[in-house]
């Protein structure tokens, strides 16, 4: 990743030029959102988005310390794929409060199901609110963190050009869909190896 406090722009910066910013990732963000069935939605995040969040928290709160952007850093820094997999933020959107009451529970649940699929690789379910998942299990929550983590046979068909299906396994819950051409195209360059990374897997080759 390479988000650092050093990179992040400075409050005053980031004020002045922050409605441009808003504006283009709306449609970033916009282009990385992908529906499963009527009301679950999965924003793929990738470093752009990630670092937006945490300029947006910073302008937000407003911190003293000059380095407490490192602080941020840390809260979000496993939302940003590494070349292995795909992170995504769920929300379950339940407009309707009795709605909510009702369906969450279970659409809680559902967010522990929900997969990749390939031809002719095993279907990869996401790994589901890694960093707080009793609470999620214990409490309904609107929103999930998922980390879909790709063998390197899986990785390697998707970057060759495979196409690939989005879905969710539980039984009050069962939707599929196709990821769009230009929605997955996007989500390879996720699968692009870091370059740190990229030279250690060279360096590990047998000869």
């Amino acid at each position: 990743m390479n988000i650092t406090a050093a990179s992040l722009m400075t409050l005053q910066s980031y004020s002045l030029s922050r409605r441009v910013h808003r504006q283009q990732m709306i449609r970033h963000r916009r282009e990385r959102s992908l529906m499963l069935g009527p009301c679950m939605r999965l924003q793929f995040e990738d470093e752009l988005t990630i670092r937006y969040q945490i300029q947006e928290v910073l302008h937000a709160e407003r911190p003293e310390l000059p380095d407490a952007g490192a602080d941020e850093i840390a809260t979000y820094a496993h939302l940003v794929p590494d070349g292995s997999n795909w992170k995504a933020t769920l929300q379950i959107e339940l407009p309707d409060a009795a709605q909510r009451r009702r369906e969450l529970p279970q659409l809680n649940e559902a967010a522990h199901r929900i997969f990749v699929d390939v031809a002719r690789h095993p279907r990869v379910f996401a790994f589901a609110n890694e960093d707080l998942p009793d609470r999620h299990r214990t409490r309904p929550s609107a929103v999930h963190f998922l980390r879909f983590q790709f063998p390197e046979s899986l990785r390697a068909a998707l970057l060759g050009g495979a196409t690939a299906t989005l879905g969710c396994a539980h039984d009050h819950y069962e939707f599929r869909r196709v990821i769009p051409p230009a929605s997955i195209e996007r989500l390879r360059r996720d699968l692009v190896l870091p370059t740190h990374k990229l030279d250690h897997a060279v360096a590990e080759r047998p000869t």
